[in-house]
Formats: structure tokens, C-alpha cells, sequence
């Protein structure tokens, strides 16, 4: 019987590289109270690759289930819901399992968890750290298990996870391209043998991938019994001060983390070396300061620190101070450079170094003279980026709003014309959506790709706005979002789906606008709603018959 290849693993042992990962997820499977593992890097690097092959260190798939949370789930999907077919018709309570409680005892993977909804990833994560939840639905309550090793990937550039959140993941990795030639290669023979002949791969590592799965049998069934001393406690404690996490999740998971590494490795008591060998992956996420900076020299820790809070005005201040030598002399120009404790440290234009105490020295020269301070401020306002999102489906063509819409993208685009802005332009066409124009600051480029656009088709919002994830990457400008829709989708979108995309993928997006190009006496108002619903700016785009 030929095997489903969709069922073949690839073994855990014959991936090359990524030791880290590999021991967080193996620690995890020893404790699965550790709570998971956040992966962050790049992406092609064979992350799914390596969570899936935990399978084989785990057993029968049906006892140990891998399961994939989707991003766009939703939350009935997560938690499970209850049958009302079963329930009006039939009188029974059937419960539909949600995926936290397909993957009791096995994995949960998440990919680009930085993209899932806020509050599902609440449900997920409180799920984790108690190991169950209630679903509560239609008057009835239902208790499930929900122990499982959560897994999370994400690529920083496609937007960051909250705080909050990524704390509450156990532990982190950062996972990067290999750049030895050498790594390279093995990888590659790696892969092409295993896709050759899957069987035949899967057997020579067979033997090492059990003797991996038993090595964390046995650490999981003596781990109560790893001995761990107070001097260990009060290490992780201080390790925990001198990286200023918040809470005290990070000084419980080092001892976790350290018990568990212990028993993997078959040592009967923790000690620092062990807490050592962990620290990174629990610090990682969490450290507001590496112990290396608190042993600067003074003088670099005296800089002040910058602001995030106003984005429009410099994060560079500097203050100049007109003193004069004697009322007889032009006065002296002095930047000053940091203040700290009422003293200015400054530097005279000649480049000579002095330190003023403030107070002593404004007495001093209020009885002698006057003197100026004034504020030098640099200006870094944000870029523009405009996106258009224009609907050039069959029914905007048949209705000839196409070349109303031209119209309205050149108007802005002739508003917002500086040297700093730029033009992106995605069109959905044929049920589908294409990026043809990207980053452009040149407005003929803008008008000619304009001029090619093509029509016809299903209005796809869905795929649209999956587009504009990749565009509103770039932190260094605001990205300002124009969608031009007669808001007729096509028959496998719903607005709920449509909604959720715009806030799994428009993260990045400044502000909203929506243009609706709808017409007819009888109007079904998907785009008026879809604004009120994602709080966007509404416009009605007015054409020639309107007039």
C-alpha cells in the first residue's frame, strides 16, 4: 500500500541546525507547564518543518495530535462550539471540539501568531497556562483539557506581537539563515534525500529519533524528582533583577526550565551551570536590559533617553546657551549635551568640555549679564505612503465606475504630491488581487499604470488585503490606505471574513479610507458597513450621472 505522503514527518534528528529550537521544544515535551515556544525569525527556514516532526518523538499521532491553528480562525473554531441542529431538534447536547481541545496532550502551532487576533490569542494563551478552559454556549457549560506545547511562529517585519502576550509564551528562540555553505549544503542534501525516497529516509533515522523520544520519557516520569537548591532559586531571582523583567514569570520558568533541561540530561540537581544553559531562552522576550549594559561607562549610561511618544518631532534636542565673558565681549556659544542631576556636561564651540551646576550658575550670571537658552529641533515627520485597493471587478466595469475611479486616485495622488510621498496601487481582478504598482514616487508612473489597469471578474477584498500586509512593512512611513469598491463581493466572501482579513493583514495601516462606488436605486451598503465595522473614513464617489 503506498503511504499518504501528507502523513510522512520529516525526522527530527536528521534536521541540520537549529539546536536551540530543537532543545526548547524537546524542554517543553518534558514540562509541557513551561508553556510553549515562540519562534522568531526568518522566514524558509524550516521552522514547520521541525514543530511537525515532534510527532515522531511523541508517539500515535491520535494520542499525541498535531494540530494547525489557522490564522483566520474563529473563535467557535478555537474553543469549539455546541450542534443547534442536535440541540433544538433532536434534544441532545453535541459538542463540536474546538482545536484547543483537539490538541490536549500534543502540539498546537501557530503560524505568524504576531497576525492573529488579540483577543483569540488571550483565549489560546490562558488555555495554555491553566490546562483548560470552559466553552460557554447557548446556557450550556462544558470543562475540556487543554495541555498542550503551544508553538508560535512570526517574522518581526510583518508586524510585532504585544508585550503581554509574548510573555506569556515560555520560552524563545530566534531563529536566522544559516550562513556556513557547508550548513547549506547538508540542508540541501537533507531535503533532496528525503524527497527522493521518504521511506527509505525515514528509516535510517528511525533508530535516533527513539532513542530521543525515550531519553524524554524518562526525563518527563523523574522530573518531580530533580533536586533543586535555594541558592539556585535565589540565582534566577537575581538573574531575573539584573535583566529588569517585568513580573516574576521569568524567575519561575528559569527554575522550570533548568528542572526540566536537568532531567533531559539526566542530572539529579540544578545548579547555576543548568540555569546558564536555559537563561537565553527564557530572558530573550523579556529583558529590558542585558547585564553588559549595565557595565558601561558611566558616561554612556548618563545619555538621556529618547522618546517615542511624538512622532513628529525630533528624537535629537539640543539646548545652546549664549553666555557672555563680559558685557564688553561677544558672547560664547555652548551646546549642551546631557543633563543629569541639575548639571549641564557642555561643549563650547572651540570643543572645549566644561560641567555647569545649573543653579550656581544662573544666579551667577543673572547679577552679571543676560543669557539665552534656546532649543534646536530637527524635524522627522513620518513619509507618506498611499495605497490604493481599487476594485476593477466585471461589475464596476458594467457599470463603467472604472473611470471614475481613475479619476478620484489622481486627485489624491495630486493633492498628496511631494517629494516624500510615495504610491502603491493593488487591483482586484478576476477574483483575484495583484500588486501592479509598487512604492512609486513618480505621479506618471502612477497615471500610466492607471491607464493598463484590467477589469472583469469577482471582487476578492479578501486577497486584496492580503496584498497590503506585504506593502506596509517599511516603520519609515505612514502607510495610508484608499479602497475604491462597489463592496459586491463575490460568493465565498462574507463581510465577517472580509473584516477579519483587513484586521489580520492591515495592521500596519495609518488611517483607512473607503470610496464607495456603488450605484442603482436598490444598494446592498457592503462598503458603507464594512467602513463602520474596520472605522474608516466613508466617501461616496460621485460620478457625471450624479450631478
Amino acid at each position: 500500500m503506498k503511504q499518504d505522503k501528507n502523513q510522512i514527518k520529516f525526522p527530527f534528528s536528521a534536521i541540520v541546525g537549529q539546536d536551540h529550537f530543537k532543545l526548547a521544544l524537546i524542554l517543553n515535551l518534558v514540562d509541557p507547564s513551561i508553556g510553549g515556544v515562540l519562534a522568531i525569525g526568518d522566514k524558509g527556514t524550516g521552522k514547520t518543518t521541525l514543530i511537525r516532526s515532534l510527532t515522531n518523538l511523541m508517539g500515535d499521532e491520535t494520542a499525541y495530535p498535531f494540530v494547525n491553528l489557522p490564522i483566520g480562525v474563529s473563535e467557535d473554531r478555537l474553543v469549539g462550539s455546541i450542534d443547534l441542529e442536535q440541540l433544538i431538534n433532536a434534544k441532545k447536547e453535541v459538542v463540536n471540539l474546538g482545536l484547543m481541545a483537539q490538541a490536549h496532550q500534543g502540539v498546537l502551532y501557530v503560524d505568524e501568531v504576531n497576525l492573529l487576533q488579540d483577543y483569540l490569542t488571550d483565549i489560546l494563551l490562558d488555555a495554555t497556562a491553566s490546562g483548560n478552559y470552559y466553552l460557554e454556549r447557548e446556557g450550556i457549560s462544558r470543562y475540556f483539557k487543554s495541555q498542550f506545547c503551544l508553538v508560535g511562529s512570526m517574522n518581526p517585519e510583518e508586524g510585532s506581537l504585544r508585550p503581554q502576550l509574548k510573555d506569556r509564551f515560555g520560552l524563545s528562540v530566534t531563529i536566522t539563515t544559516p550562513k556556513d555553505v557547508k550548513i547549506r549544503q547538508k540542508i540541501m542534501k537533507q531535503r533532496l534525500a528525503f524527497d527522493d525516497d521518504p521511506s527509505q529516509f525515514i528509516v535510517n533515522y528511525k533508530s535516533k529519533d527513539e532513542s530521543i523520544a525515550t531519553q524524554i520519557k524518562t526525563a518527563k516520569s523523574k522530573l518531580l524528582s530533580i533536586k533543586i537548591a535555594d541558592g539556585v532559586i535565589e540565582y534566577c531571582s537575581e538573574l531575573a533583577i539584573q535583566h529588569q523583567v517585568e513580573g516574576l514569570r521569568a524567575d519561575i520558568l528559569l527554575i522550570k526550565t533548568a528542572r526540566a533541561y536537568a532531567s533531559y540530561k539526566n542530572i539529579a540537581e540544578v545548579t547555576t551551570k543548568e540555569v546558564d544553559s536555559i537563561a537565553d531562552f527564557v530572558l530573550n522576550h523579556r529583558s529590558l536590559n542585558t547585564p553588559d549594559q549595565q557595565n558601561r561607562p558611566q558616561e554612556q549610561n548618563d545619555q538621556p533617553q529618547e522618546s517615542d511618544s511624538d512622532t513628529n518631532t525630533s528624537r535629537e534636542e539640543k539646548a545652546t546657551i549664549l553666555i557672555p565673558e563680559n558685557k564688553f565681549q561677544k558672547p560664547k556659544e555652548i551646546h549642551v549635551n546631557t543633563i543629569q542631576n541639575g548639571t549641564y556636561s557642555t561643549q563650547s564651540v572651540d570643543g572645549n568640555f566644561t560641567a555647569l551646576d545649573t543653579k550656581k550658575t544662573v544666579s551667577q550670571y543673572l547679577a552679571t549679564d543676560k543669557f539665552e537658552l534656546k532649543t534646536k529641533r530637527k524635524s522627522t515627520v513620518l513619509k507618506q505612503h498611499h495605497i490604493f485597493l481599487i476594485d476593477s471587478s466585471g461589475s464596476m466595469l458594467k457599470n463603467q465606475i472604472i473611470a471614475y475611479a481613475k479619476g478620484a486616485v489622481n486627485k489624491i495622488t495630486e493633492q498628496t504630491k511631494t517629494q516624500s510621498t510615495q504610491f502603491s496601487m493593488v487591483s482586484l481582478f478576476n477574483g483575484d488581487a495583484q500588486i501592479i504598482l509598487r512604492n512609486s514616487t513618480v505621479l506618471s508612473t502612477v497615471e500610466a499604470t492607471l491607464a493598463e489597469i484590467k477589469t472583469g471578474g469577482k471582487t476578492n477584498l479578501i486577497a486584496g488585503f492580503k496584498q497590503i500586509k506585504g506593502l506596509c512593512s517599511d516603520m519609515e512611513h505612514q502607510h495610508v490606505l484608499h479602497v475604491i469598491t462597489d463592496g459586491k463581493l463575490n460568493e465565498d466572501s462574507h463581510l465577517e471574513d472580509v473584516t477579519l482579513a483587513f484586521r489580520t493583514y492591515c495592521k500596519g495601516i495609518h488611517k483607512t479610507q473607503i470610496v464607495d462606488a456603488e450605484k442603482g436605486i436598490v444598494k446592498t451598503g457592503v462598503a458603507q458597513e464594512l467602513a463602520k465595522r474596520i472605522n474608516a473614513e466613508y466617501e461616496v464617489l460621485i460620478t457625471g450621472n450624479d450631478l
